[in-house]
């Protein structure tokens, strides 16, 4: 009888190989076909290995050959085809973090979406555990044996990775492709273990005291955190969800400029200064975190998800220790990308979120900006009641650009491509919106120092979408030249010094900001800000797994992780110094920190021995 069972497990074992095999063929037939990825063909075998331990862990919970079909189909697919989905938006496949953050998902759905999220995720899960044959030896064997793996993996963390990178390559800028030359659930397993040896891996006091030995600890003669009472106006900080130019993609796409004529004045007043973002299309949480701590976003992560993890003076800390009223506000639930716990870690006392206002007043699940912006400053209260830090983060302009009937349609497209035409009628709208609320704020608040930029560029479609049509993009992002990674990444920047008026800032990393702010501010000591300063001469962008460089004289270097080009050399030193620093203040002890504040006591005490 077990003779007879072991042969009928064979023969079902044999039947879902040759199931998985025909469903992955028909899979990459899709994703290389419909969603374009360009897959490569030589390593398909990965991809169906990949699968089929899929199915085999399965079968082993199952134990019958049917529903282990349709299961391993279904959960399959459903991987596939949303690991095709993240390339063609966001231009990179699926990681660990997707499955670490993907209560994200349920709280930006609503509705129809809301419903297809639970039929995708939930369904599945519910009928996986319904069909899992609990009493059976062989199931909990199974269980035991992924336990296993993964207690394993974790245990030999750093040699399992060197293993892997060794056997099947890693290329850090070009994530992509690692998955097209691994498949799916070889590439998640393998950036697992990487994950977990990143995370698991904090500098020590040696390394950071050796990343910190070319930056000047020396602190300023004054030990106040801002010169004079004077200067404790009030920052607005305006983030303008996928807020671009449009008109670069040319007059053919964009034959009528949707900003107002006001918008382009003032813009053309700053020079056209523009903000480099790390992210495109997405992750405004990485945006918002060089923004308000100085520091970039070198990991391919959603960095408030699990790498912010200590209480640090960032932009907010620092002002609210100077006596400042700190005020992030965002249209949006509450906890999506960690905002609850993130904003507080960085210095925020309040956080103004979607149930703190009456979203009547929206297109699909997005509040249209002026009403976010009239109930915000009704909560703020008077203006001049104190120095305050009003951090906006707006929602309109949000993908996938819904229409409305409240608010039609006012400028059209040039070409037949229904993402652009939402997206320039929600950007008609929201830069509308931005220039009423400018007008009454520098009017009932002139001192104020104010600062606009855009989180990101829009998605508009697969592949980069029309930006490549408009603009030949090359198709690997290997090709991508750095001015091509710059205009992925360049926003309007307006930055308005009170009664001084706009100024003209350049070109500015985001990461920049927080030290360009307090400079404004007159405070006297930049602390950990000035930590990421550029090398003299270069503008540096941290992009994932890479970064590209901009030079003064005009040219600039695409400077890939593996790169030996001598024009990324200082860029190169530039990020591991910078990548240290990060892991050793967000994640690990804060021995930069400690360091700083023992440099600043040693000085003070030596100046009152000399008083």
């Amino acid at each position: 009888m077990p003779s007879r069972r072991r042969s009928r497990h064979l023969v079902n074992i044999a039947l879902l190989a040759v199931v998985i095999l025909l469903t992955t063929f028909v899979l990459r037939a899709l994703l290389d076909n419909v969603m374009q990825l360009g897959l490569d063909s030589q390593f398909w075998y990965r991809d169906f290995v990949g699968n089929l331990f899929i199915g085999l862990l399965l079968y082993g919970l199952i134990q019958g050959l049917r529903s282990s079909v349709l299961m391993s189909i279904l959960i399959i697919s459903l991987m596939q085809l949303g690991n095709g989905y993240k390339l063609a938006v966001l231009g990179t496949p699926t990681s660990p973090d997707d499955f670490i953050n993907i209560q994200n998902l349920f709280l930006l759905a609503d509705g129809a979406a809301l419903l297809a999220l639970i039929g995708v995720v939930v369904l599945p899960l519910m009928l996986l555990i319904f069909l899992v044959r609990w009493r059976s030896a062989v199931t909990w064997a199974a269980i035991c044996l992924m336990v296993s793996l993964i207690m394993g993996a974790h245990s030999q963390r750093e040699p399992l990775r060197a293993a892997l990178d060794k056997r099947f390559g890693n290329s850090v800028w070009n994530q992509p492709q690692n998955f097209k030359r691994r498949g799916l659930v070889l590439h998640v397993a393998q950036e697992s273990v990487r994950t977990m040896a990143k995370v698991g891996q904090v500098p020590s006091e040696k390394e950071v005291s050796k990343a910190m030995q070319s930056l000047s600890l020396t602190p300023r003669e004054s030990d106040s955190l801002v010169a004079s009472s004077s200067d404790m106006r009030n920052v607005h900080i305006i983030v303008l969800e996928s807020f671009y130019d449009p008109l670069t993609l040319g007059e053919a796409w964009v034959p009528e400029d949707p900003f107002p004529s006001e918008f382009r004045a003032l813009w053309e007043v700053t020079g056209n200064s523009t903000a480099l973002s790390p992210v495109f299309g997405g992750y405004t949480a990485n945006a918002e975190f060089e923004v308000l701590c100085g520091f970039p976003v070198t990991e391919n992560a959603v960095f408030f998800e699990g790498w912010l993890r200590r209480p640090v003076p960032c932009l907010p800390d620092v002002l609210r220790q100077a006596g400042y009223r700190t005020v992030a506000s965002h249209p949006n639930v509450a906890g999506f990308w960690n905002r609850t716990l993130a904003y507080r870690l960085v210095g925020f006392d309040e956080y103004l979120s979607k149930s703190a206002f009456d979203t009547s007043d929206r297109v699909g699940s997005f509040l249209l900006d002026h009403s976010y912006y009239d109930q915000l400053f009704e909560k703020l209260g008077p203006l001049n009641s104190g120095p305050t830090l009003n951090y906006m983060l707006t929602y309109h302009g949000h993908l996938p650009y819904p229409k409305s009937d409240k608010y039609p349609d006012q400028v059209n497209a040039g070409q037949d491509a229904p993402l652009l035409q939402g997206y320039l009628n929600h950007l008609w709208y929201k830069s509308r919106d931005l220039m009423q609320r400018l007008e009454k704020l520098r009017t009932n608040d002139p001192t104020a120092l104010i600062v606009i930029f855009g989180d990101h560029l829009p998605f508009l479609g697969n592949n980069y979408g029309v930006h490549t049509e408009a603009l030949g993009l090359p198709a690997d992002r290997a090709d991508f030249t750095a001015e091509q990674l710059e205009y992925l990444t360049s926003t309007p920047l307006i930055v308005i010094d009170g009664k001084r008026g706009p100024l003209n800032i350049g070109t500015l990393p985001l990461y920049r900001l927080p030290s360009l702010i307090l400079s404004l501010l007159n405070k006297e000591d930049d602390g950990m800000f000035a930590w990421t300063a550029n090398p003299p001469g270069e503008i540096v962008r941290p992009v994932y797994g890479m970064n590209y460089t901009l030079r003064k004289d005009g040219a600039g270097a695409s400077c890939p992780t593996e790169s030996n080009n001598p024009q990324c050399r200082a860029s190169k030193h530039w990020l591991s110094r910078t990548r240290i620093l990060i892991a050793d203040i967000f994640t690990g002890k804060q021995h930069s920190l400690k360091a700083i504040e023992q440099t600043k006591e040693v000085a003070l005490k030596a100046r009152y021995t000399q008083d």
